[in-house]
């Protein structure tokens, strides 16, 4: 289908919620989606991702965590895009109502979008277990090896959910109740069976448009849909102009993780045992108890 029909659906709505999949934060630099990234974690620390990012690692091993934390997650979350840009614009321009997705990153709030449901939590929103108070990326990446609240100096904990905690309902809840309320969902970087894309079974609006890097059998339950460069196929279809990119949040990181040779602080620890492996379990209204990966993020 072409872009000019995307073009003329996005220009003409005013009501639309976006899902915002991992595709599109691969093609914007976010190493966790990365084929080789589990390979490249297990050689360093001896340990799969989902068994760090675990609330039994984080409660037992909190300097390895956070070293992970730092390391593979903080430095290599990828910059905001044309996508995110364009996304941005629809928000000013007061067609694009909201933004739901799986992502951890907060591309589109680094962007400068407002209002973005981040299911599994946001790294700029570390936060003081005992006083809430909330603390961004930065502040981790300066505090080492244990960032502590500079309020209570109690450990912070990580903005993303952990594998073994509840996710928040409410959060929950108020994405659905986005996507319910639309006229027009926008489907970017995943496909209509996925974890994230099968949430438009609450959409009742009238038309689904979608756009990701690969077809899908579910694409035919679409009303538009693109296939290709999902950054450049969103400027084209609605592209931000300057003042949108001067307006934002964004602040430049640049902090790409070179790897290293050597023993992680994980080899150095006495304690060799391995934790649990343990699945995030979801309860929500709308929906029956299931398990789901932390990185299982769409």
């Amino acid at each position: 289908m072409s872009i000019s029909y995307l073009k003329e659906i996005l220009t003409n709505g005013n009501n639309i919620v976006c899902l915002l999949g991992k595709a599109t934060a691969a093609e914007q630099g976010c190493d966790l989606y990365r084929e080789d990234f589990s390979y490249d974690v297990e050689a360093r620390y001896g340990r799969s991702p989902s068994e760090i990012v675990s609330s039994t690692f984080y409660n037992n091993r909190p300097e390895v965590f956070y070293e992970f934390y730092r390391e593979d997650i903080l430095k290599r979350s990828g910059e905001p895009d044309d996508l995110n840009y364009s996304l941005r614009q629809m928000e000013i321009d007061g067609k694009l109502k909201g933004i739901v997705t799986r992502s951890f990153f907060d591309l589109s709030g680094r962007a400068g979008c407002q209002n973005v449901v981040s299911l599994y939590g946001n790294i700029e929103k570390n936060s003081c277990p005992h006083c809430n108070k909330e603390f961004s990326s930065e502040y981790i990446l300066a505090n080492k090896p244990l960032p502590k609240c500079d309020n209570c100096g109690t450990l912070i904990h990580p903005g993303i959910a952990l594998s073994g905690e509840m996710l928040d309902s409410q959060v929950m809840t108020r994405a659905i109740e986005q996507i319910t309320a639309a006229d027009i969902l926008l489907v970017l970087g995943t496909d209509l069976q996925s974890r994230l894309g099968s949430m438009a079974k609450y959409f009742n609006g009238d038309r689904i448009c979608l756009v990701n890097s690969y077809s899908h059998y579910s694409d035919q339950a679409a009303d538009c849909v693109c296939i290709g460069n999902i950054s450049a196929i969103m400027h084209e279809a609605y592209p931000a102009d300057k003042n949108c990119r001067n307006d934002k949040r964004f602040r430049p990181t640049n902090r790409r993780k070179k790897f290293f040779d050597g023993r992680s602080l994980l080899d150095k620890e006495e304690n060799d045992g391995k934790p649990a492996r343990r699945k995030l379990i979801v309860r929500d209204k709308f929906s029956a108890r299931r398990r789901i990966s932390i990185f299982d993020v769409d």
